[in-house]
């Protein structure tokens, strides 16, 4: 459903940023929505209840709205007047579809919809037929928003209340979409920045979705992450900026697979995942985290430190304290590794994270990662060679002597081998993200034990140094194609963050790719040039990586809304009298017409209107910029969008002060409307 939603707006932006600013022919509202309504029995029941569908056909590429429309919208609407003795209930809404367009989330329906309603109808009713009429409103969105709605009757005489057999089918799909109980208890509970859903008894491999009643509860554009759990799974739904505080219960319709359930959890945590969740069994787990550690000696990165302690051991080979030395280095190694797991696991009982997933919710961190990581593979495809220098201090570690240096070149040791971890720690992570605090410690304490295992038995077997692999040309062919691992991780990445932020942040995160293989390439070729050209080529080097953060920065969830509040346009209210008014002084004026219900309006401003440019290109002409809320109805916004023909908002209007007027298109750029300010 998000594929489709999205492909209709790049198709609709398409459309209309080709076209000249002019008025842009609409269908009529009763072409968009055709409403009905359609009793399930052909017949009055006195006493008995009669169930009555609002039948909705939506046009082909619009849509109306479940009962929390998400970001953006109204839900559908339905005001009764029944004979008396009648009572209509509550809608019985069918399960939405999701459509995120632009950073924003909405919930609706595409196609048909039907709206089951209950009548009451009384123990006695008169002779003859009765008249059943209700006025229906619905708010119908595409690139734009039109409000809509109908006055509906449906007559009905009295009778046993045998079902219509024309009916019978469309009563029957539409019960077919509506949420069923849910045949589980649910729980959840407020960690952090999230809510944690637990669902118990179902399966972690299912499409899982999550509908709030309640539209201030969730980032409902926020993709939730499932999480494994004892006897079922964990959604975790990232918390809107209205949630203040947890709701005493969580209601809402969440679809699994193809079903769909109503549930009301309540407060309660999730239970642990199991061990039998995992994989591996927890000596197999440990058996190979101590195998990738034994491996981690052969990377370029950790060799250099290695051999130059190996040979500082085997010149204390006489000496009784060289084992001591040995185990101080593996003791240095081993609780570098423990540190990086207890940190890891700090930040997962916090709530902030689940192995090293806790770093992808953040688009900052996501791209910093990508960075990284291709600063890594370049390395290691011999664009510039790092960690030598960290080598180099290896040596002075090493020449300390005793067992403080000995310690202190353990973890120098690991602190090079993190980044070069990564094609081999990726089973060890994995065992730790769900296990158990201590197994999961226990996964990285023997990662660390078997990386220092190989220099700690030659301090006391000091003929192993014999044995030791020497550099050759086979390592240099290892190291480059590692790269390539890392590389695929650095696309990986680039796909997280498209998920995550709008287009223009993800182009610009692509550019400090560029920047970042930009750096690295000076760095690397400013190796052999002279001191005068290695301050300069590190000097830009340090230029392009700052503006490579930057531009990460910019994707940033908290600072975008923080940029677009500085940037927006300082409005002033709409009314004819100060449109008049600024007309009759012949100042530029630009109206804005719009609706808190708007998608599209929204999505507008946040990536057109609510920019530095533009506010400094209506500064510098002295444009005044008006903004009509029509999110209730208003007569003199509904009679200025008439006078342009047309029925809804949103409706972009630039007068130059000289007579003229521009009408922008629905849906804007921050292109489009420099270019229409530059020609006034």
């Amino acid at each position: 459903m998000r594929v489709r939603a999205i492909l209709a707006a790049v198709l609709a932006w398409a459309g209309f940023a080709g076209a000249a600013p002019a008025a842009v022919d609409l269908p009529a509202p009763g072409e968009l929505v055709q409403a009905r309504l359609v009793a399930e029995s052909a017949s009055l029941a006195p006493g008995k209840t009669l169930w009555v569908a609002l039948h909705l056909t939506v046009k082909p590429g619009w849509h109306v709205y479940w009962r929390n429309p998400g970001d953006s919208g109204l839900p559908t609407e339905i005001a009764w007047h029944l004979p008396p003795g009648f009572s209509a209930g509550a809608i019985d809404w069918p399960a939405p579809q999701r459509f995120v367009v632009g950073g924003l989330a909405n919930y609706g329906y595409t196609g048909t919809a039907d709206l089951l309603v209950p009548i009451a109808v009384p123990a006695t009713l008169p002779g003859g037929p009765l008249t059943l009429r209700a006025e229906a409103s619905w708010l119908v969105c595409a690139e734009i928003c039109i409000p809509g709605g109908a006055k509906l009757a449906l007559d009905l005489p009295p009778g046993t209340g045998a079902p219509d057999p024309d009916a019978a089918a469309l009563f029957a799909a539409a019960r077919r979409r509506l949420p069923q109980p849910a045949p589980f208890a649910a729980q959840f509970s407020a960690a952090g920045r999230d809510y944690r859903l637990f669902l118990p008894g179902v399966d972690g491999g299912s499409r899982i979705e999550f509908f709030p009643y309640d539209g201030n509860l969730i980032d409902h554009a926020a993709e939730p992450r499932i999480e494994p759990s004892a006897g079922g799974v964990t959604l975790v739904l990232a918390k809107s900026a209205a949630a203040t505080k947890a709701p005493a219960r969580l209601d809402g319709v969440v679809e699994i697979g193809d079903a769909a359930y109503a549930l009301s959890a309540v407060p309660g945590a999730a239970p642990a995942a199991p061990a039998a969740a995992f994989p591996l069994a927890w000596w197999q787990a440990l058996a190979l985290a101590f195998a990738g550690g034994v491996v981690l000696n052969l990377m370029p990165c950790v060799f250099p430190i290695l051999s130059l302690k190996l040979l500082s051991l085997a010149g204390l080979a006489q000496r009784r304290d060289a084992h001591r030395d040995g185990l101080a280095y593996g003791a240095g190694v081993v609780v570098s590794f423990a540190a990086l797991g207890f940190i890891l696991l700090a930040l997962r009982a916090g709530g902030d994270a689940v192995g090293w997933g806790f770093q992808l919710q953040s688009p900052l961190v996501v791209a910093l990662l990508a960075y990284l990581m291709l600063a890594m593979a370049l390395s290691l495809s011999g664009v510039a060679e790092f960690g030598y220098g960290l080598a180099g201090a290896g040596s002075r570690f090493t020449g300390l002597g005793g067992t403080a240096g000995a310690f202190a070149a353990g973890v120098l040791a690991a602190v090079v081998a993190t980044p070069c971890t990564a094609p081999f720690m990726g089973a060890a992570l994995g065992f730790a993200v769900v296990a158990p605090a201590p197994l999961a410690l226990a996964v990285f304490a023997v990662l660390g034990a078997g990386m220092a295992a190989p220099l700690t038995a030659a301090s006391f077997v000091p003929a192993l140094v014999r044995h030791l692999p020497r550099p050759g040309r086979w390592m240099a062919t290892a190291k480059q194609v590692l790269a390539f691992p890392l590389y695929a991780t650095v696309a990986w990445l680039v796909w997280v963050l498209l998920q995550e932020v709008e287009p223009a942040s993800a182009l610009a995160v692509l550019f400090g790719l560029v920047l970042v293989g930009f750096a690295v390439w000076l760095y690397g070729a400013s190796r052999a040039a002279a001191p005068l050209g290695r301050r300069l080529a590190g000097g830009l080097a340090a230029a392009g990586l700052i503006a490579a953060i930057l531009l990460a920065a910019n994707a940033g969830p908290g600072a975008g809304a923080s940029r677009a509040a500085q940037a927006g346009l300082p409005y002033q209210p709409f009314s004819s009298a100060r449109l008049a008014a600024l007309e009759a002084e012949k100042r530029p004026v630009f109206v804005n017409l719009t609706a808190s219900w708007c998608l599209t309006c929204l999505v507008n401003e946040r990536t057109a209107l609510d920019r530095e440019a533009v506010r400094e290109a209506f500064a510098r002409r002295g444009i005044v910029a008006l903004k009509g809320d029509w999110t209730r109805q208003n007569p003199e916004i509904t009679a200025l969008l008439q006078s342009f023909g047309r029925s809804g908002v949103p409706l972009y209007l630039l007068y130059d002060g000289k007579g003229g007027t521009v009408v922008l298109p629905p849906l804007l750029t921050e292109a489009t409307v420099l270019d229409a300010v530059a020609k006034l």
